[in-house]
């Protein structure tokens, strides 16, 4: 296609008059002539494109972002500030250290939108764990204009823009086919899990070919120096020297460091880290209300006769072969709403192949969970009716989604619904009818990643998720950077049956609501068995509730362990990555 530019004077062989051209004399201006007459140029927008890329291509270095008029976010001064040291100092190889809840995630979004724009970039590869796949993607489009394949299978990986868990790219498939390949940016999220150089996923990230690469991590060290060490070396070898030197130079012992000043400007030169004290930010106080209600009698029932079956059916399994899933699925649905239960118990009764319970139980179940409406969903109206503000209520299940919905309807409350069913269009739709008119939002899971909200300050959790994670994800969408009031959240638990176990966890043992958004899956991992797991373990094979509570408090003490061993950890990256004495007393 023809590309037109101004100039100061006619081509040569070109002679303007009166409606007169004279082309003889350069045979390549027939051929501009003939595209023009055939409409075959540069549409307006193309033509502003190409001047724009040209124009900066000619800018040398890095002394302003040029991304500033082409993002959807506002960057604070220390974001700015560490896309610039990447980008002038640290040449585009770099871990991204600030603390837990900065916005590193958007600091490397930056500094992937700023190569893009220079032409430096054209291959992306962003690594994240598996739940933070869909949040990484959205924001990436809806902040950065940048959109990315998801990697599952061989083929997405060979497209210009791939985001995939690490997980699913270490497969061998997988990882043949981005080993194969030449990456212009690697991003790594979550970048601890590479802090052991004998495992996979090191060797994985290691092998991949690439131009410039971000780690990004709010604990660097999570056990002793030596992580520290094979992340630099991962990002820049030979930094720290080799493992010896260091250890002679650097450490007084595993988990304690010497010679800090020096190690500072070792690490200065590849590692960014801000903490929220130094940064002068302040996130708006969270408010956390928990309301117990009681079960009626025909609840009562219910439930425990869910327990009983729930509990028989899991033991009867040969042990190699137990499946817990569908069985933790009903009694999660019943404590959210009795019609949900209902529901997977006909799923289970119309199926040939179901043989994890009698025909006289699902029988026996159905009938007892034919009831009026719950006390939990009245509590959850009664908290709505009173609310004057916007409020984000979520549910795990759509069938408890569409309960909530109708019982809204009938008094008037203004709510809309939000599911992973709908399209991405239905989805913007509903997001923005809340925004402007709805007064609540019922969402499902679906909303617990990828959308911020922080034109809403109240969250329901209508029912407890087992995996603590999503409950921060959920809070994470109004209580972040950009909010500006106070935060409510309001957990409703019915009284006697698991959830109550669950927020006696989260409220007394973990102290999940009190802590800063991110830090607890770094507690989380030093559990000897997945949370989930554990909880389901207790609920199934326990005899009797007295037993119940016993390992509740088993696991509360595990819970109580982990939590200290991470604020080991946290001492401990204080005491290697603060600025100074004081900052580190207030980090401490």
């Amino acid at each position: 296609m023809a590309h037109f530019s101004r100039v100061s004077r006619p081509p040569s062989g070109i002679i303007t008059g009166a409606g007169y051209m004279d082309i003889k004399h350069d045979p390549g201006n027939l051929d501009v002539l003939r595209r023009f007459l055939a409409h075959d140029f540069d549409t307006k927008e193309q033509f502003a494109l190409r001047t724009e890329a040209e124009q900066l291509s000619l800018l040398r270095g890095f002394d302003r972002l040029l991304s500033l008029d082409a993002i959807n976010i506002e960057l604070y001064e220390h974001q700015q500030e560490a896309v610039m040291r990447v980008l002038r100092d640290m040449r585009g190889k770099a871990i991204l250290a600030d603390e837990v809840g900065l916005g590193k995630t958007i600091e490397a979004g930056v500094v992937l939108k700023e190569y893009l724009l220079r032409g430096l970039v054209r291959r992306v590869l962003i690594l994240v764990p598996a739940s933070l796949v869909g949040q990484w993607r959205q924001e990436l489009h809806e902040k950065l204009a940048l959109d990315f394949t998801i990697g599952r299978r061989p083929t997405a990986f060979t497209g210009e823009r791939v985001i995939a868990s690490l997980d699913s790219a270490k497969r061998a498939d997988n990882a043949a086919v981005i080993h194969d390949a030449a990456w212009d940016m690697v991003i790594v999220d979550e970048a601890h899990r590479l802090k052991n150089k004998s495992t996979l996923n090191w060797a994985f990230v290691n092998a991949i070919e690439h131009k410039f690469l971000l780690l990004l991590t709010a604990t660097p060290i999570q056990n002793d120096l030596r992580e520290l060490y094979n992340l630099i070396t991962l990002l820049k070898p030979g930094q720290l020297k080799t493992y010896s030197q260091f250890k002679l130079d650097f450490m007084a012992d595993r988990h304690s460091a010497r010679n800090l000043p020096r190690l500072r400007e070792l690490l200065a030169d590849v590692m960014i880290r801000r903490s929220r004290h130094e940064t002068l930010i302040r996130f708006p106080k969270r408010h956390v209300q928990s309301l117990s209600v009681e079960l009626t009698m025909p609840e009562q029932a219910f439930y425990q006769q869910m327990v009983r079956v729930l509990r028989r059916a899991y033991l009867a399994q040969p042990v190699e072969k137990r499946n817990m899933l569908p069985l933790i699925l009903l009694l999660r649905e019943t404590c959210s709403h009795p019609r949900t239960a209902q529901r997977t118990l006909r799923l289970m009764a119309a199926s040939s192949r179901q043989t994890l319970l009698s025909r006289q139980d699902i029988t026996s179940l159905t009938d007892l969970g034919e009831l009026e409406r719950p006390a939990k969903l009245d509590l959850a109206l009664d908290i709505l009716a009173h609310q004057k503000e916007k409020v984000l209520l979520f549910t795990e299940f759509r069938t408890t989604q569409d309960a909530l919905m109708a019982a809204c309807r009938q008094l008037n409350i203004a709510a809309v619904a939000y599911h992973g069913g709908m399209s991405g269009k239905e989805k913007d739709a509903a997001i923005e009818r809340f925004r402007r008119q709805a007064q609540v939002l019922i969402s499902t899971e679906a909303g617990g990643e990828g959308r911020n909200l922080q034109f809403c300050r109240t969250l329901v959790n209508y029912d407890l998720p087992w995996n603590p994670m999503r409950i921060e994800q959920r809070i994470g969408r109004i209580h972040r950077l950009g909010q500006v009031d106070e935060v409510h959240v309001i957990n409703i638990v019915a009284a006697g049956t698991i959830e109550a176990y669950i927020l006696y966890l989260l409220e007394k043992k973990i102290r999940m609501f009190s802590k800063v958004i991110g830090e607890l899956d770094a507690i989380l991992t030093n559990l000897s068995s997945p949370y989930e797991r554990t909880l389901a373990h207790i609920a199934l094979t326990s005899l009797d509730e007295e037993q119940v509570r016993a390992r509740i408090e088993a696991f509360g003490k595990e819970l109580e362990a982990a939590c200290a061993t991470y604020e080991q950890m946290r001492n401990l990256n204080a005491q290697i990555f603060a600025a100074d004495q004081e900052i580190m007393g207030l980090e401490a």
